[in-house]
């Protein structure tokens, strides 16, 4: 294999598990696929450490070596890209696709659009009705719940378009949920169960994917990158926490009992 031939190759594996690890893939699936594509293309000695939001790889032809690394630091959930990708290493271990080919199907993967943010809000309020119904509520639970549901989606989706911290963002969607829930019970629905709306609410926040990919790694033996995906699930579920708090200390402030 020839020096560029080798180069497009090792780049096109990396770009490939980039794209997993970035759309929510778990990291031992993406070092397998890195593993396979890599051997589909002739790539020998080819070695690849996988973390959580980086990758380390390294192979070496008769004419030769390369290491590359990436950083992957925001990782979201978009299984069509996952998908896509997967699809495309089941087809060149196949030997249905040359280099070229493959570059394509990568580059279309990638290229693959995310949901309308008009469908992330009503799926967030369709949602956050359903855990509050869930959870023991009524009709109104899920209402209110569904509406604050819809107001986080959007407080969120604000706030990460002006690239403000997670943190301070799930903060603010946590705030924006218990103030919601408690506004309701005062002005409109006086036997409203608040907790019911609330929780309902922010099970949207909840780091559950974290949580259970965290888990997984740990058990997959996969130490490190658990361990980062749980302090990232214990961090989110720290500041979900500290949003309601502010909401309930500042409502007891103004005097509202609840």
């Amino acid at each position: 294999m020839d020096k560029v031939l080798f180069t497009r190759s090792l780049t096109l594996v990396l770009d490939a598990g980039q794209t997993l690890l970035e759309n929510g893939s778990e990291v031992f699936r993406v070092q397998q696929t890195m593993e396979i594509m890599a051997r589909s293309l002739g790539i020998e000695d080819f070695n690849v450490y996988v973390l959580t939001n980086g990758i380390f790889a390294s192979a070496r032809s008769p004419d030769s070596s390369e290491s590359l690394t990436r950083h992957v630091p925001l990782v979201s959930i978009h299984l069509g890209r996952v998908e896509a990708v997967n699809e495309l290493s089941r087809e060149l271990a196949a030997g249905k696709l040359n280099l070229d080919e493959a570059e394509q199907r990568l580059q279309d993967a990638r290229a693959l659009p995310p949901a309308p943010p008009r469908v992330l809000r009503l799926a967030g309020a369709a949602g956050a009705a359903c855990f509050g119904y869930l959870f023991g509520g009524g009709l109104a639970e899920a209402l209110v719940a569904g509406i604050a549901g819809y107001l986080e989606v959007v407080v969120s989706q604000q706030l990460s378009a002006h690239k403000i911290n997670r943190i301070f963002t799930i903060i603010v969607a946590a705030v924006v949920v218990t103030a919601c829930a408690i506004s309701m019970r005062l002005l409109l629905l006086p036997g409203l169960q608040v907790n019911f709306a609330i929780i309902g609410a922010l099970m949207v926040l909840t780091p559950g994917v974290a949580l259970t990919m965290g888990i997984r790694d740990i058990l997959n033996a996969d130490y490190l990158s658990g361990s980062i995906r749980l302090l990232d699930a214990v961090l989110v579920a720290g500041s979900i926490a500290c949003g309601v708090a502010i909401a309930w200390l500042a409502a007891r402030g103004l005097g509202v009992t609840v």
